[in-house]
């Protein structure tokens, strides 16, 4: 990863990717003409009083994309190597919603370091540039569900972050991770309002 990423503008990238760790990835799209990526998203979010939110969902866009990248491999316990599965980047909302809701796991997304990206670089089933627009920012996912052999891990090079709810309301990035910031501060504090099924208690 280049040195100055994530230093050229003003994105809270520490923010973001707390507010996107165990987030459950519904699905995404690619709208290549505007250079865009949109996740799908429910968040874990608390409002500054009362109870959690019901609608917990967000879309999440990626905006100034210019490169995709992914491989969705294949490999069973008993296999040495990888099968790496066929697929387009116009496929990766269907691939990404085939696991049917994993969560991102992680407490990295965004400009992290090739560390991850050095593991399957070499595995891809795809890597697109989308457009020419400078590289300023780089998420990286990955989806895995239980004992399912298959997984899928996604690198999106862009320029800009947007969030909005259900109903197409913009969320400013402060209060997306505002209350991501209050639910894991609940969490760890033990508030019931955090106990849910696929999220570890506090250590």
């Amino acid at each position: 990863m280049e040195a100055t990423r994530g230093l050229i503008d003003d994105l809270d990238t520490a923010g973001l990717n707390m507010a996107l760790s165990e987030a459950t990835c519904l699905g995404a799209a690619v709208d290549i003409a505007n250079a865009r990526l949109h996740l799908e998203l429910e968040v874990l979010t608390l409002p500054v009083d009362g109870p959690p939110p019901e609608d917990r969902f967000v879309q999440l866009t990626l905006t100034g994309v210019s490169r995709v990248a992914a491989s969705l491999r294949i490999q069973y316990w008993d296999e040495i190597e990888p099968k790496v599965m066929p697929l387009a980047l116009d496929g990766l909302g269907e691939a990404t919603a085939g696991f049917g809701g994993a969560a991102l796991h992680g407490w990295e997304f965004i400009d992290t370091d090739d560390s991850g990206w050095s593991l399957w670089r070499e595995l891809l089933s795809f890597d697109t540039e989308v457009s020419d627009r400078p590289a300023l920012h780089v998420l990286e996912f990955s989806q895995q569900e239980g004992a399912d052999p298959r997984e899928l891990d996604v690198r999106v090079w862009f320029e800009g972050v947007e969030v909005t709810t259900s109903a197409g309301r913009p969320v400013a990035l402060p209060d997306f991770v505002a209350g991501s910031r209050r639910w894991w501060k609940a969490h760890d504090a033990c508030d019931p309002r955090t106990m849910l099924p696929d999220v570890a208690p506090p250590m």
